[in-house]
């Protein structure tokens, strides 16, 4: 990793407002698909519990 760069968000809530933030579309759905896999994944962790 770059060291000039900040770290990027893991959570969910993050991604969905780095998504509606983006200036460009391209980058809007990155990160919309990156917050729709993070709440998958904690979906994933709650029915493993089960």
């Amino acid at each position: 990793m770059d060291p000039t760069t900040a770290p990027l968000p893991t959570d969910p809530q993050d991604c969905r407002q780095n998504a509606e933030a983006a200036h460009s579309d391209a980058r809007a759905l990155i990160w919309a698909v990156l917050a729709v896999a993070g709440e998958l994944h904690e979906i994933r962790k709650l029915l493993r519990k089960r």
